[in-house]
C-alpha cells in the first residue's frame, strides 16, 4: 500500500512540475531580485551630476593623515551605470611637506532596487595619474560609497554621501593612501 502511494505522489508531483498558468505577461510572475534590470538610458535617466569632496587621507609609511579636498564630475548612461573624473589635492604631513594631486576617471555600479541600504550605495574602480612635485606616478583605486538625495526628484537635485578609496600607487617613493571624503553632488 505505501509503495502505491509513494507512486501516485511521485507522479502528481511530476505532472504538477510541468503545468503552466497563463500569466506570462503580468508583473506577479516575473522575478524580483535585488539588482534592477540594466536598461539604455531614457530621457529621466540620463543624469549628469557636479560636486565637491572634502575628507581625511591617510597615507601608508611615515606621513600622517592630512586634510583633502577636490571636484568630482559624473554622467550616468544607463540606470545604474556611471563614469567620471574626479581632481582631489592634499598636503602630505612628511619631512619635506609634498602636495599630492590625484585626477581618476572612474567608473561605478550603483545598486538601487527598493532595500534601502543599498539603493543609494555604489562601488567603482578609478584609474589615473598623481602628480607629486615633479614626479608623475600612474594610481589605481576601489571605490565604494553611497549618495543620498536630499529631495525626492529626478532632476535638479542635491546628494549628500560618503566615498571611501584605497589608492595604489605605482612606485615605491610615493606612498599608497586611504581617502574618505563627505561628497556634497548637484544633479541635473
Amino acid at each position: 500500500m505505501y509503495k502505491v502511494l509513494m507512486a501516485l505522489t511521485i507522479l502528481t508531483g511530476a505532472f504538477a512540475s510541468y503545468a503552466q498558468s497563463d500569466m506570462s505577461d503580468s508583473t506577479e510572475s516575473r522575478v524580483q531580485t535585488t539588482f534592477p534590470e540594466l536598461k539604455a538610458g531614457e530621457g529621466s535617466e540620463l543624469k549628469w551630476s557636479a560636486g565637491v569632496a572634502s575628507g581625511v587621507n591617510s597615507p601608508k609609511g611615515d606621513a600622517t593623515s592630512s586634510t583633502e579636498y577636490g571636484v568630482i564630475i559624473g554622467f550616468q548612461p544607463i540606470a545604474n551605470v556611471g563614469a567620471g573624473i574626479e581632481a582631489n589635492t592634499t598636503r602630505l604631513n612628511t619631512d619635506n611637506d609634498v602636495r599630492q594631486t590625484n585626477v581618476l576617471l572612474r567608473s561605478a555600479y550603483n545598486f538601487g532596487g527598493d532595500i534601502p541600504v543599498l539603493r543609494s550605495s555604489f562601488i567603482g574602480v578609478g584609474l589615473g595619474p598623481v602628480f607629486i612635485s615633479n614626479r608623475v606616478r600612474w594610481a589605481g583605486a576601489p571605490l565604494v560609497g553611497f549618495d543620498i538625495p536630499l529631495s525626492s526628484k529626478s532632476h535638479d537635485y542635491l546628494s549628500l554621501g560618503l566615498e571611501a578609496k584605497y589608492l595604489f600607487i605605482t612606485d615605491t617613493d610615493v606612498p599608497d593612501l586611504f581617502a574618505s571624503a563627505l561628497a556634497l553632488k548637484y544633479w541635473f
